[in-house]
This record gives C-alpha cells, structure tokens and sequence, in this order.
C-alpha cells in the first residue's frame, strides 16, 4: 500500500487538527507583549515573547492574533483595572486556543481574553520590592541630601525632545525671562529600553556635574503600563548616585514612580518642574531686592548723618575763632588800663606782654581753625564717596525702558524697544536694533 501524500494545506490542517486535539481549547499564557498592530479591518497583532531576565533577550516567541470580534471584550476586561493596557513592552496573562493557519503553516495563539489583574499586580510587586530594596540601603533620600542651589539655571533635561513634556518644560522657563541654559540628552523615555536610556543620559550628565545645577527628568501622561519604566530599579539607583539634585516630572498629577519616591523633589508634571525652578530664583531675587533696599536705606542714613555732622562742624568753625578773639581782646583791654598807670618800665613789660598775648591769639586761632577745616574735609569726603553720583561719575550708566524701569538683563529687551541711558551729566534715548545673550547648551542624544 502506498504510503500517503498530503498536500501542504492538507499537512497543516492535520497539524491544527492534531494541536487542537492535544491542546485545551482555552489556555492562558503569559508574556511580555511586542510589535503589536492594528490591521485595517480592525483585528490586532503581535508577539508574546519571553525574555531572559539576565541579559534582556528574547528567548521563546509566540504569534497572537486578537479578532475584532474578540477585541470589545478585552477593552471592557482593561477598563475594568485602571492604568492597564495592551501595549508594547507589558507583560500581560492572556487567554486564547492555538491555531494553526493552513495557507502558511504560521502557529498562532487566537486570544480570547485577558487578565488585567495579573498586570497590575506584576507591577505593583515590582514596584513594593524595588523600594524596600532602596530603603533597605538607604537609597531612598540619597539625592535629597544634595542642596539645591538658590540660583539654579544651568539645567540637565533628560527626555524624549519631540514630546509634549519637553515643549511644556523649556516654554514655562522662557516666560519666566530667567537666563535658564539647557542641556538636553535626548532619550525615549518608553519602552522596554528606556531604563537603560534614561540611565545612559543620567551618567552622561553626571560628568558635568560641575556645571550643572539640578538634572530634571520629565515624561508626559500615559497609563500605568507606560510609565512602568521608571518603576525601574536600574534608573531608581542612577538617580540616588547622582551628585547633583534631581526634579522629576513624571506622568499625570495622580501618577507616582518609583524614580519619584528617589529624586530629590517630585513634581507633579512636566509644567510643575519648570515651575519649581523658577519659584526657586524668584526667591532669590527678592532675598536680592530686599538686601538691595536694606544697602540704600542704610546709605542714606549714614550721608544723612555725615551730613549734619559736616553743618555742625562747619558752624563750630565760624563760631570758635570769633569768640576766642573775644576773650583775648577782654584780656587786652585790661591790660591797656593798667599799662595807663605804670611807669615807664611798667609799659615796656605790659607792651611785650601784650605783643607776647596777640601772638598766641593768632597762633591759636589758626590751630582751631586748621583742625575744624581738616574735619570739615573729611566729612565732605566721606559724602562724596557714599553719594550714587560718584558711581556715574566713573563712566558707568544706567539703562531705563520706556517706563524708566532699570533694565537688568540683555534678555529683557527685543529689537525695536526705547531705551534711556543716564550718564553722569545727562540722558540719552536711543532704540535697540539687536540683542546678543548667551544662554545655550549643546544637547546630546542617546541611540539605543
């Protein structure tokens, strides 16, 4: 008897037949998801892949195929559990029959359903022992020791630089008018890569430690699935061994990473860290401001005092020499009178005393007088040198906008704008027809 011949359709029918047969029609499988799409008639596809933990490979691949007709019972199953999805890099538990299919031969599991719960318990238990982990090490407020400095505008953003939360970052920093210079590592920051990502940027920054003040991480919102990343414990220890404070900016308002459980300051969105940044030098400058007015309060009271001193010197002056020439001339008189009722010998002896009389009048008339000038200089020279004006008279001026406000920073005028610039003998106007500031960093971008 000739042995059989199969067709290769009828070969892969007898192979779907014999699996159906072997294998329950319902099964679950867990997996890690990856490549999935969405074909034009609506069915879903992709890869339910198993990797080795050690070295991040894929070590056993299945093909799954979501039908439309199945898909609306998978999305009620995940709205079921919050912040669960069916995406890339997600390990998922998933319920289906394996199929094969005749015109290829291709072994493929049909999926039927999901357990979101699996999901999100994954995640939570890697998140509870990544912390205990950290504070078991005492990793977890490593970074907050770090003081943040009070001026902090040399910035190290780690992010995906087409993404929402970096234009929302650099866009709350220009409105504030604060010469921030940012130096961006370009990363993905989702992914099953993008802990090693975000780690590569952050040792990359970490060499520029000594020019940089503070080191922010954002990303934008997605659900609980997306932002498990930064559940990472990879990331988690990179920013506890950061020599600088980090800020992040992770997620939603609701959302609560690991990454920010370890950073330095927490802010709930990418807007919020910028905001952070701006309050921290919006202090500073009123710290200023007030150290300012304290100085010029200060210095008016002190030429204010000099200065009545100086008048209470000046009258002494012009009162010291008149009235010493007074009581010597009292003196004189009655020497006059009793040089009338000498002798001759008496009026010789009276003549020179009285010429002896006159010297030391003038001698110590001249004394005081030189002293209460030398006061009187000294006092003059002390004002003029707490007087504003002088610092004009050096060549320096001041620049005042439209509205007479001092203009303190290149960056706060634009082409076009009135200026008024006050020199120590006058005023000149004058429009602006170019600005120059130098407020750049060179960004650098991290490929997998």
């Amino acid at each position: 008897m000739d042995e059989p011949t199969f067709s290769v359709t009828e070969l892969n029918v007898a192979i779907r037949d014999a699996l159906r047969g072997a294998i329950p029609e319902n099964v679950w499988v867990r997996g890690e998801v990856q490549s999935k799409r969405t074909s034009r008639a609506g069915h879903v596809y992709f890869q339910l892949v198993e990797k080795d933990e050690r070295r991040d490979r894929v070590q056993a691949a299945l093909d799954v195929a979501l039908f439309r007709s199945h898909l609306l019972t998978v999305d009620a199953a995940l709205r079921e559990t919050p912040g669960v999805e069916l995406a890339d890099d997600v390990e998922v538990r998933v319920k289906g029959h394996i199929d094969v299919y005749p015109p290829t031969g291709r072994l493929q599991l049909i999926m039927t359903g999901i357990d979101p719960v699996f999901t999100a318990g994954a995640l939570a238990a890697n998140r509870d022992r990544v912390l205990r982990s950290l504070q078991a090490q005492g990793l977890l407020r490593a970074n907050a020791a770090h003081p943040l400095p009070p001026v902090p505008l040399r910035i190290g953003l780690v992010t995906s630089a087409a993404s929402a939360a970096y234009h929302d970052f650099l866009d709350e920093l220009e409105r504030s008018g604060f010469a921030f210079r940012v130096g961006v590592c370009d990363v993905r920051v989702q992914g099953a890569n993008a802990p090693r990502r975000v780690v590569w940027a952050l040792r990359r920054l970490a060499r520029l430690a000594p020019v940089v003040d503070a080191i922010v991480i954002v990303r934008g919102g997605g659900s609980r699935s997306d932002l498990a990343p930064f559940d990472s414990e990879d990331i988690a220890r990179a920013i506890a061994a950061m020599p600088v404070p980090v800020i992040t900016g992770i997620g939603h308002e609701i959302d609560r990473t690991v990454a920010d459980e370890v950073a330095h300051t927490s802010c709930k969105t990418p807007t919020a860290c910028a905001q952070t940044l701006v309050e921290r030098v919006l202090e500073f400058v009123y710290r200023l401001d007030d150290l300012s007015r304290g100085v010029v309060h200060h210095s008016r009271s002190n030429c204010t005092l000099a200065l009545r001193e100086l008048r209470d010197c000046a009258r002494r002056a012009r009162r010291a020499p008149a009235a010493a020439l007074t009581r010597e001339l009292a003196v004189v008189e009655r020497h006059r009178g009793r040089v009338e009722e000498l002798g001759t010998r008496t009026v010789k002896q009276s003549v020179a005393a009285l010429d002896a009389t006159e010297r030391t009048l003038l001698t110590a008339g001249g004394r005081i007088a030189r002293a209460e000038a030398r006061r009187l200089d000294a006092f003059a020279a002390r004002l003029r040198a707490l007087d504003p004006a002088r610092v004009l008279e050096r060549g320096y001026t001041v620049t005042r906008d439209r509205e007479r406000q001092v203009v303190k920073r290149a960056a706060a005028l634009s082409a076009g704008d009135h200026i008024v610039t006050e020199f120590a003998d006058g005023t000149a106007e004058s429009a602006v027809e170019r600005v120059e500031s130098n407020d750049s960093m060179i960004g650098d971008t991290a490929h997998d």
